[in-house]
């Protein structure tokens, strides 16, 4: 998936926010922001967004000397999301449908995400409050039969604070009727707010199962920087749960790892991504294929 003109002005304006976290030198801002606009000319539109935005954190990272800018913001919104739990744990379980609403909880979970601009609490909580009532852009039963042929499954996360809601679907393909066998992949290593295994270990995922680092600092699931682990599980787990658009945009054609299944889950979070998804801006996408 190619990147669109807006992709180009959103990783821009990415690259001065991880800058800005990472150090208040104005002067650095600027010497980084002359680069990233280098880098940007050089990949243009002929990359996908996340290889492109993989490279641009790299470079804040590098140029900063800090190895993880949104810490700080990682672990507000893990906390944030551990405060609301209890409650949506009791809304799926008193559900008429608990698979439905802990995947509706879920991808509503994937607004917490420094990839849209101007994130905050109250956008993160009026997509909490509007999912039970919205309708899921794609098939419910053709997940619900991928999930029900399944008896491994690999979890791929994606943001902080998100993985708290993918501790919510992952405990209730675990309790009965479903009781899957469930590996949870997060990324290797820190980029933007996505979740690492230190975020799994913060919020509990690794009381409910085993979760393993994919490699590399990618972000989505870019094939070249995967460890040989996260590799073979991709490929011999009967169903891949992936989430988050950057997992969409890289693994929508997955090159030479194919898995044996693959449901994608996100919010359509930017006109692109609803375009290029058939959905519209805001919706509650499934994808299985």
């Amino acid at each position: 998936m190619r990147a669109s003109l807006d992709c180009l002005v959103c990783l821009l304006r990415q690259s001065l926010e991880a800058s800005r976290y990472a150090t208040e030198d104005v002067e650095l801002h600027e010497q980084i922001a002359e680069r990233v606009l280098r880098l940007i000319l050089e990949y243009g539109v002929h990359c996908d967004a996340p290889r492109i935005g993989t490279q641009i954190h790299r470079l804040v990272r590098e140029a900063t000397q800090c190895p993880d800018p949104y810490r700080k913001q990682k672990l507000l919104y893990n906390n944030r999301a551990l405060e609301r739990y209890d409650a949506s744990l009791r809304a799926v379980q008193n559900s008429n449908d608990p698979l439905e609403t802990a995947v509706k909880l879920a991808i509503a979970g994937n607004s917490i995400d420094y990839a849209i601009a101007d994130l905050n609490e109250e956008i993160i909580d009026a997509a909490l409050n509007q999912a039970l009532d919205q309708t899921l852009n794609g098939s419910m039963e053709e997940l619900r039969e991928a999930i029900n042929d399944a008896r491994t499954i690999l979890y791929l996360t994606d943001n902080a604070g998100e993985i708290v809601y993918d501790k919510l679907l992952v405990a209730t393909l675990l309790a009965a009727p479903y009781q899957k066998e469930i590996v949870v992949a997060t990324r290797g290593l820190p980029v933007m707010n996505d979740a690492t295994p230190e975020d799994a270990r913060d919020v509990g995922m690794t009381k409910l199962v085993r979760v393993i680092g994919n490699g590399g600092d990618g972000l989505g699931t870019i094939e070249e920087y995967l460890s040989q682990e996260f590799v073979e599980l991709f490929t011999q787990s009967d169903l891949v749960i992936a989430k988050g658009m950057a997992n969409y945009e890289t693994l929508r054609d997955p090159g030479t790892i194919v898995p044996k299944k693959i449901a994608f889950l996100f919010k359509a979070k930017c006109k692109y991504m609803a375009q290029f998804s058939d959905s519209t801006l805001g919706d509650l996408v499934v994808r299985v294929r």
